[in-house]
């Protein structure tokens, strides 16, 4: 069948279009997306489609990236569609902590959601495949995931008021390739999809390969249909888990994320299968931080321990942000308020940072992994979320703590110190993100706050024997979206 029927054939099966619907379709310049482009501008006249391409340019290629957004600039003139690009600034996105991955897509979600709801939109169609499907199976894998992430990329997912839709999910890569030669498209080529430093570029140039080398073609189209079952059972299990919430007892006060409290009875949810059990931990924690990322399966197992106890009182800090509270076996979920006392001040919670080794540090949402290493091992580039320090030059003992009145840097780049409080709102930190930052400190000096600034004096020189590689990571998450 032919790419553009296998397209329209899909579009009808999952719904992903109505009569009229205005659609967001992104567009990187690269064979997946310009085929999407393509097949979409053929099919508007049926279903009577507004098209308006969207480009993020991302700031990481310097000229290449720029050629790129050209290229769709070009491309939305041929086919007189509009087109909305936004730019970040060369190193916003390494500047986050996190994977530069992770920060790359969900800035791109968030333009994409703004720019509906500008222009009205319902949908915005993205150009992942079939072999992406594999792939991120694949990563979910070796990650540990659950049913919910070895489900994959969904055909259609409802993202901040518009829905995300996959027309090109059930086609291969070769196919995408093959038409854009038949209809003389010529894809503009990603230097850094070939760089084996991002997880996803390993499994495609590396692992896959291997794979269908040794087991046969059916690889790909075996893992996607993988996910394709595990969807629809993950479906079936979270309206089983609904229904664990209703025995549970599961009560909310409050209305909205940030103010929501959930309560359940902790004995009763024990006794729910553990899979169903887990879930009802996951939709609690999501639930009261707004968050669609639910805790990893290490913090959901501390929970449950925790849930069955019936003698006193217990806490315990999970991901998001979310405090899990039993009282003599009811349980409480509930905002941890990023380290803020009742009175509104900001409690003096500190975490001793293992050296060599990991740090996990639920209340803030942040795994913290620190090494020695010989300071001439320091790469030229380092990974959003990673830094080096003379170790010499450290005034003391590593500790991870919240912010407390009077902490200063002597900024990279500037003269003299600063205090924290004007860097944070130099950097436009919302305030009421300032509470709950995770900042690095030696002894009680601020060194590092990931993301936002680091002090100069105790970076690496030409004189630096000794260095300290400390890398701050999101806390283990369950999902991931894609």
């Amino acid at each position: 069948m032919p790419l553009l029927d296998r397209v329209r054939e899909y579009i009808v099966r999952y719904g992903m279009l109505e009569p009229g619907d205005r659609v967001i379709v992104a567009v990187s310049g690269g064979p997946d997306s310009l085929a999407l482009t393509h097949a979409l501008h053929r099919l508007a006249p049926e279903w009577g489609l507004s098209l308006h391409l969207f480009h993020m340019e991302h700031g990481l290629r310097g000229e290449a990236s720029q050629a790129d957004a050209a290229f769709v600039a070009d491309l939305a003139r041929e086919l007189s569609l509009p087109l909305t690009t936004v730019a970040l600034r060369p190193g916003e996105l390494e500047a986050l902590p996190g994977s530069l991955e992770d920060n790359a897509r969900r800035r791109r979600y968030a333009e994409m959601a703004r720019l509906a709801a500008a222009i009205g939109a319902q949908r915005a169609a993205t150009g992942h495949n079939r072999n992406d499907q594999a792939e991120t199976v694949l990563m979910r894998l070796l990650r540990g995931s659950g049913t919910t992430g070895l489900a994959g990329i969904p055909p259609v997912r409802r993202e901040d008021g518009f829905f995300i839709i996959r027309p090109l999910l059930d086609c291969s890569r070769k196919e995408i390739l093959e038409y854009c030669r038949t209809h003389g498209l010529k894809p503009r080529l990603d230097a850094s999809n070939l760089e084996s430093g991002f997880t996803r570029n390993r499994i495609r140039l590396e692992l896959l390969p291997a794979l269908t080398e040794r087991f046969g073609e059916a690889v790909v189209d075996n893992l996607a249909q993988a996910a394709e079952v595990l969807r629809e059972e993950d479906r079936l299990l979270a309206e089983l888990a609904r229904a664990a919430c209703a025995r549970c007892g599961w009560q909310e006060v409050g209305e909205e994320p940030g103010n929501l409290v959930i309560e359940l009875d902790g004995p009763r949810l024990m006794q729910e299968p553990p899979a169903l059990a887990r879930r009802v931990v996951r939709m609690a924690v999501q639930r009261v931080s707004g968050s669609p990322y639910g805790p990893g399966l290490a913090a959901v197992s501390r929970a449950l321990e925790l849930a069955g106890r019936t003698d006193g009182t217990h806490e315990l800090d999970l991901p998001q942000g979310v405090r899990l509270s039993v009282a003599y076996g009811r349980c409480r979920f509930a905002r941890s308020d990023r380290g803020r006392g009742t009175g509104g001040e900001v409690c003096d919670r500190v975490w001793p940072v293992a050296v060599p080794g990991e740090t996990p540090i639920p209340a803030l949402g942040v795994t913290v992994v620190a090494e020695a290493a010989p300071a001439s091992a320091m790469p030229g580039r380092l990974p959003a979320g990673e830094e080096w320090f003379d170790r010499d030059r450290l005034p003391g003992p590593l500790f991870v703590r919240t912010r407390r009145p009077g902490d200063r840097l002597w900024p990279v780049g500037m003269e003299g110190s600063k205090k924290l409080q004007d860097i944070l709102v130099d950097a436009k930190v919302p305030r009421a993100k300032r509470d709950g930052l995770p900042l690095l400190v030696a002894g009680d000096t601020v060194i590092w706050v990931p993301g936002v600034s680091r002090d100069r004096r105790f970076r690496l020189g030409a004189g630096s024997r000794a260095a300290l590689r400390v890398v701050f990571r999101p806390f283990p998450e369950a999902s991931e979206e894609v």
